[in-house]
């Protein structure tokens, strides 16, 4: 699929790059051809490997005014085929106000014969008045046996194999393919470089790793999060519920090594500061102090679940 058809418009998150610098050319015509190489080349496409494709992994993507004036300018066009006109808005929660807004009146006052697919994986952050002009299709994720067959089957991969990738990825099917590419999710190898100054209480190293990750984009930091409630939920299960989690090498070792050090002293609180970091990011508060004031707080949360672990031996 080429992703060209005349009166199929697509409409997803962006910013300027070293290509897009002018304010008015923001908008998603502007990087179709990234757009479409992106997609097909993977058709499971997620927002943080968007931002990588475009190169703006350190900004916030947006769909915002410039967005509207182009889109106004399709809307007075007639369709190529005379027949519907279809507008595809990827991350529609990613619009800013001024896109909204407008974009409330397109739905108020529908031109005839056009559609809107607003694509959200955060529907709650869509303006109210949105919510009640649309009709909501809820996509169910697939299980973990799915996950698994669509892996034996496209990537060739052992039954075995494909079902442990599944568990490990929760059965999220982009997340599967990443980790079938590479060694190590990124993200843990960042979380464990958090957990190592945390619990060798290395003050500076602490703060040249909060330093780094603010200089992130907010979209990456909230993955990180994400990522890390996924590590530590992980440990929880094996070293305190004792549960089997399938999984090998390097990555094996780390959850074996350090699964014990989460336990009921710490599991809590991390998940509430993680959940704390999330929101405040989300907020534009800054980035680092949010992550140093985090990291002190994983300092006493480690040091509790060793303490404990100690206790119990």
């Amino acid at each position: 699929m080429s992703h060209t058809h005349p009166d199929i418009h697509h409409v997803f998150p962006v910013n300027g790059n070293k290509r897009v610098k002018k304010k008015e050319d923001r908008h998603s015509d502007s990087f179709l051809p990234e757009w479409r190489e992106a997609i097909k080349a993977n058709p499971f496409l997620e927002l943080i490997d968007w931002y990588q494709a475009i190169e703006i992994e350190n900004k916030q993507g947006f769909i915002g005014e410039e967005e509207s004036a182009s889109m106004r300018r399709k809307l007075a066009l007639r369709s190529f085929e005379g027949g519907y006109r279809v507008f595809i808005i990827w991350h529609a929660d990613k619009m800013n106000d001024s896109f909204a807004n407008k974009m409330l009146k397109n739905l108020e006052e529908p031109t005839a014969k056009t559609v809107f697919l607003l694509v959200s994986e955060n529907p709650a952050k869509l303006l109210p008045t949105i919510i009640s002009r649309v009709q909501i299709f809820r996509e169910d994720h697939v299980d973990e046996q799915e996950l698994a067959d669509f892996l034996v089957k496209h990537k060739g991969l052992d039954p075995q194999v494909a079902m442990n990738i599944a568990f490990r990825s929760e059965a999220h099917v982009s997340h599967a393919l990443k980790e079938i590419d590479r060694d190590e999710d990124p993200w843990l190898t960042e979380f464990k470089m958090w957990m190592r100054l945390a619990y060798s209480r290395d003050i500076s190293g602490l703060y040249k790793w909060s330093e780094r990750m603010a200089r992130k984009s907010r979209d990456a930091q909230r993955q990180y999060c994400k990522s890390a409630l996924k590590v530590l939920d992980r440990c929880y299960r094996m070293g305190w519920l004792e549960m089997n989690v399938p999984m090998e090498g390097e990555e094996a070792k780390f959850y074996k090594d350090f699964s014990p050090f989460i336990n009921t002293a710490n599991v809590g609180g991390f998940l509430e500061l993680l959940e704390e970091v999330s929101f405040h990011i989300e907020r534009n508060v800054n980035e680092k102090i949010v992550w140093f004031d985090a990291s002190i707080s994983a300092v006493r949360y480690v040091h509790a679940g060793k303490k404990l672990m100690a206790e119990k031996d």
